[in-house]
């Protein structure tokens, strides 16, 4: 199955989710989304 990716994003959900990720509030999915969208090594 191809990755889908949105053809644009949002900056400030971005932002807010990078912070919630930091903070560890994030769902497992939101937090694999983010990973994936931004090509963070996972912690």
């Amino acid at each position: 199955m191809p990755k889908r990716f949105p053809e644009w994003v949002n900056t400030e959900v971005v932002i807010k989710a990078i912070k919630m990720r930091e903070e560890g509030m994030l769902s497992k999915q939101l937090n694999l989304w983010i990973e994936n969208l931004l090509e963070i090594e996972k912690k």
